[in-house]
């Protein structure tokens, strides 16, 4: 199992387990005069700006990332907080560890996208400081953000360990194809009691529409059939939060992982595809299905080939096969793979 089995799993798969989606584990919004207390004795005074009549709007912050003690006496580090001013405030440490200080109100969503756009722009360009922001995206994400790949069948099991369910717009699909109009873009799930916030944050909620149970297994079904990979996504780690429906590569974290090796962004799911030679007729249909390029046609055997190493387990191709020919192993048991997530 992967790391967070091991921690927040209890026994088993980390995302079966029903704690991770109580309402406990969210970090529930304090009265605004709460959070600017803590936040105005973190920051000081001068860097909060919150307009009382619109909070939602809070999220819009001018202030570059604290100097804190241990990179003091480190210009370079000094220097490229400064170059990389975020939207948003958080703690930089000489490694690239952040810290959002308490009291912030941050919107996850618009952060990682934030902080993804700064390795996109350096790649190619500013190629010393690739690693450090790598470190700081996957500090980030490891603490506040992730997703995890996950199958149908995983998904619709997750669907019955949470309340409320809602279907809203794709932050993805808005960045990378401006896909803006009511109803074009609704392919991501948000769960639980974060979804209570959604008056609060209508850039994050956009087109927000309340499921059932029943109704959001059956758009989940949907999605399945045309091909879209399913991803399990924290909002404050281990608190699942939502559930994204998306594509290579249109979805950023496939995106960040596969184009710009940020492996933090998401993690590869708990299965993986296996073919079974003799029943492949060399259709190519699973190919067509498979977001992560793990797949290929061996034209000399007229047969499928599947790269286990680059495998993320999302099941398309299984479910796509019209042979059986293909089968999904635990990647825990696997040798070769099964430390690879």
């Amino acid at each position: 199992m992967c790391h967070f089995c091991t921690k927040h799993g209890d026994g088993g798969k980390w995302f079966e387990n029903a704690a991770n989606f109580a309402a406990r584990m969210y970090s529930n919004r304090k009265k605004k005069t709460e959070k600017e207390e803590k936040f105005v004795q973190h920051m000081g005074s001068e860097a909060l700006k919150i307009d009382p009549d619109h909070p939602e709007k809070s999220r819009m912050y001018a202030t570059p990332p604290i100097i804190t003690e241990d990179i003091a006496d480190n210009p370079w580090a000094q220097q490229k907080m400064f170059e990389t001013r975020s939207k948003f405030p958080y703690q930089m440490d000489s490694n690239g560890d952040v810290k959002i200080p308490k009291g912030a109100v941050v919107d996850l969503d618009i952060m990682f996208t934030d902080l993804l756009k700064e390795v996109v722009d350096a790649t190619g360009v500013e190629a010393d400081k690739v690693p450090q922001l790598k470190r700081k995206v996957a500090s980030f994400m490891g603490n506040y953000h992730f997703g995890q790949v996950i199958t149908l069948e995983e998904t619709l099991d997750m669907l019955e360990l949470t309340y409320p369910i809602g279907m809203m717009q794709c932050i993805c699909r808005r960045e990378t194809r401006g896909q803006m109009a009511p109803g074009e873009a609704n392919f991501c799930f948000s769960l639980g009691v974060g979804i209570y916030k959604w008056e609060r944050w209508p850039e994050t909620f956009r087109g927000l529409t309340f499921l059932s149970v029943k109704e959001a297994k059956e758009m989940i079904t949907h999605y399945n059939k045309k091909g879209l990979v399913h991803s399990l996504w924290t909002f404050n780690v281990p608190y699942i939060g939502g559930i994204c429906n998306c594509e290579y590569p249109v979805c950023q974290g496939i995106r960040g992982r596969l184009d710009y090796g940020v492996e933090s962004i998401i993690l590869k799911g708990e299965w993986c595809a296996k073919p079974i030679y003799e029943n492949c007729t060399g259709c190519g249909n699973c190919v067509r299905y498979c977001q992560f390029g793990a797949m290929s046609m061996q034209l000399s055997r007229n047969k499928v080939a599947i790269d286990m190493k680059k495998c993320f387990g999302c099941g398309q191709c299984e479910k796509h096969c019209p042979n059986s020919a293909i089968e999904m192993v635990e990647r825990r048991k696997t040798p070769g793979i099964s430390d690879l997530w």
